[in-house]
């Protein structure tokens, strides 16, 4: 699959996994129930999606280009976005309007971050790479963050490790 189709396909998924943290029911335990669900896919799915970039095409996109400042951006917005997720992670109750707040900065922060990669860099790829390399980098990308999920990457703990400013970090999962 070419890398490009498949990393706005994620975004199109985060998009709606927030879409379904957002939503409210009148039953709290399926409510409840609902919300873990979709908060922990969502951590996975984000985490290796950031770091499969950050291993698997952004080096490609450095090769190209040079010290591209849109790619340092990218790997400075993953870690923005790691901090706003673990807020969310931390958030025992997730009916509680701490939740909904924490929510709601992870979600402006990944549109934000969205927003600007599909405009720069996967345009940039998508103009600059033949399609035999944008469908290598797209079977590497999708191997990786795979294998990322797999691993349980988006767990508190995991979150946490990929922080420079929180205990333990270093994380096993994002080897490879």
């Amino acid at each position: 699959m070419d890398v490009v189709d498949a990393i706005i396909a994620d975004h199109v998924r985060f998009e709606t996994l927030l879409r379904r943290l957002r939503t409210r029911d009148t039953d709290r335990d399926a409510l409840r129930a609902g919300r873990a669900s979709t908060r922990a896919e969502l951590a996975d799915l984000l985490v290796a999606h950031a770091l499969a970039e950050e291993s698997e095409v952004y080096p490609k996109l450095r090769e190209l280009f040079g010290g591209e400042d849109h790619v340092e951006h990218g790997e400075d917005e993953h870690a923005d976005g790691h901090r706003k997720l673990l807020a969310l992670l931390d958030v025992a109750d997730v009916t509680s309007k701490d939740f909904d707040r924490a929510l709601g900065k992870l979600a402006n922060s990944l549109a934000h971050h969205l927003d600007e990669e599909e405009r720069t860099l996967l345009n940039d790829a998508r103009l600059n790479l033949d399609a035999d390399t944008r469908a290598s980098l797209g079977a590497a990308w999708l191997a990786e963050r795979d294998r990322l999920i797999a691993a349980g990457c988006g767990a508190r703990d995991a979150v946490a490790a990929l922080l420079p400013d929180q205990p333990g970090r270093g994380s096993a999962t994002s080897g490879g």
